[in-house]
């Protein structure tokens, strides 16, 4: 994950929560993606490119006896997100790492959530993702995505491509043919919102099968 936008959240961390909250309802998005995951209170859910950890803290408030994992490949938005927990008084477990390659034993966690990183991510990574996704999921759980879908293909889109070679941009949504290549499928998708004008969220619930 050497491109540019990741490396770019890094440097913007402090400044990322301002930012959204200007150009989003950010709450009402990430709200609309919990209550798409119908949970029970008693998971543990994981929370794979995490940045501040907003999404981990309205989990956190949904919760009675489950826990959350959360892991970023960016020190500075996981220390971010500690810090933001440690103010709401919330237990969250946050790791620096990468979706490539996840710190879990397999089958740990009934409820996994990714929201708009697959689009930071290549080809190769977008597969190794959903290959560790599978892995440490359990058989019965659910995984949630909110993922942008094709990208416009006009003329800042490929100026876009051509400054971030490495990056999914145009692809931000997994190719299909990936999820059935590493052990899931599609129990549910629907459109979400559509962010900065043109660029389509598509929700999904995936499962393991």
């Amino acid at each position: 994950m050497k491109h540019l936008i990741t490396r770019s959240l890094n440097l913007v961390a402090c400044f990322y929560d301002p930012f959204l909250k200007l150009t989003m309802d950010e709450e009402k998005f990430r709200q609309e993606i919990i209550e798409t995951a119908n949970l029970g209170g008693d998971e543990k859910i994981l929370d794979i490119g995490c940045g501040t950890g907003t999404l981990d803290l309205m989990l956190a408030e949904t919760l009675d006896s489950g826990h959350i994992y959360a892991i970023d490949l960016a020190p500075k938005m996981i220390k971010v997100a500690k810090k933001k927990a440690q103010r709401k008084g919330k237990e969250i477990d946050y790791r620096i790492g990468s979706s490539s390659s996840l710190p879990y034993e397999d089958n740990k966690f009934e409820v996994i959530f990714t929201i708009l990183l697959f689009h930071h991510l290549n080809f190769e990574e977008k597969g190794k993702t959903l290959r560790e996704i599978s892995l440490v999921l359990k058989e019965d759980g659910k995984y949630i995505s909110a993922e942008f879908g094709q990208f416009p293909d006009d003329f800042f889109h490929g100026i876009l491509l051509k400054f971030s070679r490495f990056s999914g941009v145009l692809h931000g949504l997994y190719p299909s043919e990936l999820i059935g290549q590493n052990g899931l499928f599609i129990e549910k998708e629907i459109n979400g919102p559509i962010l900065g004008g043109d660029h389509q969220v598509i929700y999904r619930v995936l499962k393991k099968g």
